[in-house]
């Protein structure tokens, strides 16, 4: 369960990406939160191990690792998603896009 989902990102998020935090969101009941580059490293080094830190920032994603604190990329978060819905279409529902 992550109490805070820390989002670092040089853009801001597309939609698929917008709906998976927002799905992360409410399935961990956490808050999200938006830092810029200049104040990671800061936050980073105070943050709370419950936190999920998204970056697409290398570096800081190591730094996030190595103080235990769980972290994703955007990238590879959307290439699942889009694994995913092609799964489903595979599989035929009709509901996927």
């Amino acid at each position: 369960m992550y109490s805070k989902i820390i989002l670092c990102l040089s853009e801001k998020e597309d939609e698929v990406l917008g709906k998976q935090i927002s799905m992360l969101k409410e399935r961990h009941h956490a808050e999200i939160v938006r830092i810029s580059y200049s104040d990671a490293a800061d936050y980073i080094a105070s943050c709370e191990s419950e936190a999920l830190f998204i970056s697409d920032d290398d570096k800081l994603l190591s730094d996030a690792k190595d103080r235990g604190i769980a972290t994703n990329d955007p990238q590879k978060m959307k290439e699942a998603y889009n694994k995913a819905m092609e799964m489903l279409k595979a599989m035929g529902m009709n509901g996927a896009r």
